[in-house]
């Protein structure tokens, strides 16, 4: 008797043989949209200072000019490209996540790594949405069980930048056309450079998690340029003893959950895009702050004391001493002060800095609820807004999903004070007819710097 597939094998062999017409049209779907709001979201945050360093050092290294970097006159190789698409990716808090880990920033792999590769081997729309749903796929699995296995109390790595590197591969490895063997190999290589301490707890700015999403790409990247040359390395990374979930979890046995239910459910349809740019935790309960402060047409001046209730494992991954689009108690205040919150808003140093912002946030109290254990409470919270004539408004809500008028509107806010109106919906109706677009190269181009 023949002996089983590894997992690693199995899950290649499946990736190798999706066509993009075997792809359902719901998943296809999904992918445009993450693809629309990605693309925003990098071109809003290309010009972030923790991308500008990033891709200012990509600049200044030279070499091979093969492929545009969005944003810039200058091209680079496809393997530095792709370090600063991935950065652009993560370059905040804006760009989507997974609901099933309820926080993982599965798209910041697949999304860069196939418009960096793609423009390089003048790959077709098509080829881009199968690379991107497929690479997806695969970030989406493994990043479930790494949030489950390690929450943001017990973890000690960041689960984007070690998922990313994989997935990023993966995508990779399909526009490239990698046999299944290259594939499994590609998926060794990444793994071997796949990294991310998770000290971000304590970073007062951004650079640790775009950096981290910025090498992932680059390492995804040259690991299926690596196994396309022929590097070697054993091919079931993903299984058993000193393989990927050993390391990582100390659960090997974890490993063949990935193949459950594989091509019939598919993880980018799990996608959850973010109506402001923070951290996850903060999305559901900012919605329904200002959504109280609508329909109560409270101001600031009315608000004496502010609390949102959610599970303790959230209060624990957004302190003060983090970036402002993190920090809970900086963008409550910040939309409770201004009646909104947009991108430029909390990325200009000065806002969170403000006087009747820091007196704001003295009225805002995060209260953890230890009997919030389930992951669907990470999109769950209660706000209750006392007023300073002693009335008390309390809402309960669970995350509300984004819908395509919503996504068009988030991406003007985000592309148009960048590109201008003309542009703007150049670029938009690039995006929107992608899949019938015979070449990603004039998308690419007209996303460089001009």
């Amino acid at each position: 008797m023949a002996d089983k597939p590894s997992v690693t094998q199995e899950l290649c062999d499946w990736l190798g043989t999706v066509s993009y017409d075997a792809l359902p049209a719901e998943v296809r779907s999904k992918t445009l949209d993450v693809i629309f709001d990605s693309v925003g979201c990098m071109i809003a945050c290309s010009t972030l200072p923790e991308v500008r360093v990033v891709v200012d050092l990509i600049e200044e290294l030279g070499g091979r000019a093969d492929c545009t970097i969005i944003g810039r006159k200058q091209r680079a190789s496809v393997v530095s490209a792709a370090m600063a698409h991935g950065a652009m990716a993560h370059g905040d808090e804006v760009d989507p996540v997974h609901a099933t880990s309820v926080g993982g920033h599965v798209a910041a792999g697949p999304v860069p790594t196939a418009l960096t590769v793609g423009q390089w081997l003048d790959a077709s729309g098509k080829d881009i949405i199968r690379a991107v749903a497929l690479g997806y796929e695969f970030g989406g699995r493994l990043m479930t069980l790494l949030y489950r296995e390690r929450d943001y109390v017990a973890r000690r790595f960041y689960h984007t930048a070690v998922a990313g590197a994989l997935s990023s591969a993966v995508t990779a490895s399909l526009l490239l056309r990698l046999g299944r063997d290259q594939m499994r190999a590609a998926l060794g290589l990444a793994a071997y450079q796949a990294a991310g301490p998770d000290n971000l707890t304590k970073d007062p700015g951004h650079m640790g998690k775009t950096f981290q999403v910025a090498a992932a790409n680059r390492n995804g990247v040259t690991a299926a340029l690596l196994a396309q040359k022929g590097c070697f390395v054993p091919l079931d990374i993903l299984d058993g003893a000193q393989g990927f979930f050993d390391a990582f979890l100390q659960a090997p046995e974890v490993a063949g959950e990935m193949l459950t239910d594989l091509g019939k459910y598919y993880s980018i349809t799990d996608v959850m895009h973010k109506r402001y740019s923070v951290g996850t935790p903060n999305l559901t309960y900012l919605h329904g702050l200002l959504q109280m402060l609508r329909e109560r047409a409270i101001h600031a001046d009315d608000i004496h004391a502010i609390e949102i209730e959610l599970p303790s494992r959230s209060v624990h991954r957004i302190p003060t001493t983090r970036h402002a689009s993190i920090s809970g108690d900086v963008v409550s205040a910040v939309a409770a002060t201004y009646g909104k919150l947009e991108f430029d808003q909390i990325h200009a140093p000065a806002v969170p800095t403000r006087p009747e912002v820091q007196r704001m946030q003295q009225r805002v109290r995060l209260i953890g609820r230890n009997d919030w254990k389930d992951m669907e409470h990470g999109r769950h919270a209660v706000v209750t807004i006392t007023t300073t004539a002693g009335q008390s408004w309390r809402k309960e809500v669970w995350h509300e999903p984004m819908t395509r008028q919503e996504l068009e509107e988030k991406f003007h806010g985000l592309v148009t004070p960048r590109l201008g109106p003309e542009k703007t919906a150049q670029v938009k109706t690039a995006l929107e007819q992608i899949e019938q677009a015979p070449s990603i190269r004039p998308l690419m181009e007209w996303l460089a710097g001009g």
